[in-house]
């Protein structure tokens, strides 16, 4: 697992909006079949986190965009988000999440 991660805090009505991906495929464009991953738009432009600091920021999170095997791996193993609700695009898995 990829020790770093990219994380992008955007807030919306008091609520944390949380972009992190794997820091290997940051600033990246994946497409396939019409969807387009475009890691390097402003939405994903953040900081360089550690794994801990990306588990407590999605635990108080309202949105959660995760793009990486590894950040996927996180909101997987935090609950927060099923196999099933998982895509891929061009190999890279990604999952949104909205707490309510």
């Amino acid at each position: 697992m990829t020790n770093s991660f990219i994380v992008a805090q955007h807030s919306s009505e008091g609520r944390l909006i949380l972009a992190v991906c794997d820091s290997d495929i940051h600033g990246k464009k994946f497409e396939e079949k019409g969807v387009v991953l475009d890691l390097s738009s402003k939405f994903y432009h953040g900081e360089e986190k550690e794994a801990i600091a990306i588990e407590k920021l999605m635990l108080h999170a309202y949105t959660i965009h995760a793009v990486g095997k590894n950040a996927v791996a996180i909101a997987t193993k935090l609950g927060l988000a099923a196999k099933e609700d998982i895509k891929v695009v061009a190999g890279v898995p990604h999952v949104q999440i909205l707490m309510l």
